[in-house]
């Protein structure tokens, strides 16, 4: 399938004003050096230069700025007085406005507080603990990372002309707390994703495949896939895989298991790199998973029948077959990291 770009007078002349510059903070992961790959290898597509820009960077020769990743990472970077046009895009999950307090830990993991406290309670944060203590702080943690999350934004809206969050229910979220965005996933690019690869190829020797990296304060999540694993020998747990590794690994899978962080999370991402594979993604429900449809794209089950789901897909390789090459589709057009990053910038609608 070849991706079809069409040449955008709006990205011409963002061109002619300058490069776009792609915000690089100091604290990256490997998730986010995989979107600024992406999005270099989208500007390239749109017929833009683009450049990595840091802190103390000039930026007054750029036609337009772009933070992409943790918002946390981005701050130093938008802390630089504005010379051109901004655009913010993140991916990161918000803690919503009614959001109820799930844990005793909860009004603390909120608060400001705790960016005081982390430090000290560093050696305590990652040592075991029973099961309803763990699943308290299994919530405190994604409670205080999604608060964190939705400060940040809010600070770094501030000094950006354009917010873009990955998923429609993100917006939702920012906008009951009064911050306008725009909703554009992150799309496929064969440069981190690699090229499409063949729903029917033979050589998919992985059945079943777990694909994430839970954090020890999420054990919770962790022991839903272990337990599975114990109980299902072709069940296969690619825990801390990137890139040609990750891709390689995704080549020889049938179904992708997703267990998320949280309940409800958008996992674009990770259905981009299933689909881009020619795997395909059973998960647990979404929100909101436009411009995904589950059924077409991929399978949805609740939690408890999630493995269930996944063995009666493998079992149907038609059906399999069909919801890859129609997931490949969408990721190849509509959500080709071009289009996805030219919409982002406000370049095209």
């Amino acid at each position: 399938m070849k991706l079809a770009v069409t040449a955008n007078p709006a990205a011409a002349e963002v061109g002619r004003t300058g490069p776009l510059g792609v915000a690089l903070g100091p604290r990256s992961d490997r998730l986010t050096a995989e979107l600024v790959e992406a999005a270099m290898a989208g500007a390239a597509d749109l017929g833009l230069e683009a450049r990595g820009v840091r802190r103390g960077d000039d930026q007054s020769q750029l036609g337009m700025l772009l933070g992409i990743g943790y918002p946390s990472s981005l701050l130093p970077v938008f802390a630089d007085p504005p010379s051109c046009r901004r655009v913010l895009w993140v991916g990161e999950g918000l803690l919503p406005r009614d959001a109820p307090r799930v844990g005793p830990l909860s009004r603390i993991a909120r608060s400001r507080a705790m960016d005081y406290l982390k430090y000290p309670l560093r050696p305590l944060k990652d040592a075991p603990l029973p099961g309803p203590l763990a699943r308290a702080r299994a919530s405190a943690t994604i409670e205080r990372q999604r608060s964190r999350n939705l400060r940040d934004v809010g600070s770094l809206a501030r000094s950006a002309d354009r917010v873009v969050v990955t998923s429609r229910d993100r917006r939702a979220v920012l906008q009951s707390h009064g911050l306008t965005a725009d909703a554009v996933p992150f799309g496929y690019a064969a440069a981190v994703a690699g090229p499409l690869a063949p729903p029917e190829q033979g050589d998919r020797d992985l059945a079943l495949v777990s694909l994430g990296n839970f954090h020890p304060r999420l054990a919770g999540r962790r022991a839903v896939v272990e337990q599975w694993r114990a109980g299902e020998p072709r069940l296969h747990v690619i825990d801390g895989a990137w890139g040609a590794e990750r891709n390689d690994l995704l080549r020889r899978s049938r179904i992708v298991l997703n267990v998320a962080r949280m309940q409800g999370e958008f996992v674009g991402i990770r259905l981009v790199l299933a689909l881009a594979a020619g795997a395909v993604v059973v998960s647990e429900p979404m929100t909101d998973p436009f411009p995904f449809v589950a059924g077409e794209h991929f399978v949805e089950a609740p939690l408890e029948d999630l493995l269930e789901a996944a063995r009666e897909l493998e079992a149907d390789e038609g059906r399999r077959r069909r919801i890859a090459e129609a997931g490949q589709t969408l990721i190849a057009t509509e959500l080709s990291t071009a289009r996805c990053l030219s919409r982002a910038l406000g370049l095209a609608a």
